[in-house]
């Protein structure tokens, strides 16, 4: 019985120690071929995006043509950590002669012109 409440007591401060939130990731540093201005709008109009949303409104990272907006509930009970995938729109760009097109990053040339 003794085993049994301890392991029980031992599970439930681990989980306590878990991380309850992420901080915002520092994205924009990597966006240094952008204008200030652009960069500034982009940065914007992505935790605007996250923060519009009423179950996930936290950015929690962006990966070349993909933001992910997510939460971590915790209601003493249960525990989640939920996440959405938004693809920027094509044409954003995403590098030096690089622009967002279905979600992935490619060469500006690669582009479908016609």
């Amino acid at each position: 019985m003794q085993l049994a409440l301890f392991m029980v007591i031992l599970t439930f401060t681990l989980l306590s120690c878990e991380e309850q939130s992420e901080a915002s990731p520092d994205i924009f540093g990597d966006m240094k071929y952008l204008p200030q201005d652009c960069k500034n709008n982009l940065k914007e109009q992505i935790q605007n995006k996250c923060s519009g949303h009423t179950y996930q409104p936290l950015l929690l990272e962006v990966k070349d043509c993909t933001i992910i907006c997510g939460d971590w509930h915790d209601n003493g009970v249960t525990k989640a950590k939920t996440r959405h995938t938004i693809n920027l729109k094509d044409g954003t760009p995403c590098g030096h002669s690089r622009v967002c097109i279905k979600g992935e990053c490619v060469d500006t040339c690669q582009m479908t012109f016609v």
